[in-house]
């Protein structure tokens, strides 16, 4: 465990903070795109997290674990199709695609929800796949402005919660932040590390 924190530490870039506010929007994320979201999910900051080791539907990495078309297709098609409850977008900064970001009702996975212990609200998660774009801060806006503009714009949410691995610092403090408060760790089944629980509710 301490070396393969260690060695996900050494895999985060550290770069300087952004010198002026963002344009940050939002768009769904299409086939087009495809070939730029296995690129970011094979990069050594985001296949510590979301690749393959790091759960069921883990996905990217180096050698034999990198992520392909063939692979991003079978994981993100249906949703890009509307035949998958989890909404996919793309983190466009300043006009230039830098991420993905998505969200889903947590009753549509009630196993995990269970795991965590929250059975009502969505479930986000973020991924900043161009490394230039690392540890400058874009994290916690990008993640208020969606959760404020995309997330709550769906009434029927009341919260949102979030799950980063217990060792990925870095998303913990962005989700921070971005206004969440932990809640609880969990473990979930098939997955290495536990779940640092955070939620964010919606201000009425």
């Amino acid at each position: 465990m301490e070396a393969s924190a260690a060695r996900r530490r050494r895999a985060l870039p550290a770069v300087e903070p952004l010198s002026a506010a963002p344009s940050i929007a939002f768009r769904p994320l299409t086939r087009g795109d495809f070939a730029r979201l296995r690129d970011w999910l094979n990069e050594p900051h985001v296949a510590a997290w979301w690749g393959a080791g790091t759960g069921p539907d883990g996905l990217g990495g180096a050698g034999d674990d990198a992520a392909t078309l063939d692979a991003v297709e079978a994981a993100y098609g249906p949703a890009v199709d509307g035949a998958d409850p989890t909404f996919n977008y793309v983190v466009v900064v300043d006009g230039a695609p830098v991420g993905m970001i998505q969200w889903y009702r947590l009753a549509s996975y009630p196993s995990y929800a269970a795991a965590i212990g929250e059975g009502d609200g969505a479930g986000v998660d973020v991924l900043i796949g161009d490394p230039t774009m690392v540890g400058r801060g874009l994290g916690p806006a990008a993640i208020d402005r969606f959760v404020t503009e995309v997330v709550f714009a769906a009434p029927d949410v009341p919260r949102c919660v979030t799950g980063p691995d217990v060792e990925n610092a870095r998303s913990v403090r962005a989700f921070e932040r971005a206004g969440f408060r932990w809640v609880r760790d969990a473990v979930v089944p098939e997955e290495p590390g536990r779940e640092h629980v955070m939620v964010r509710d919606r201000v009425a």
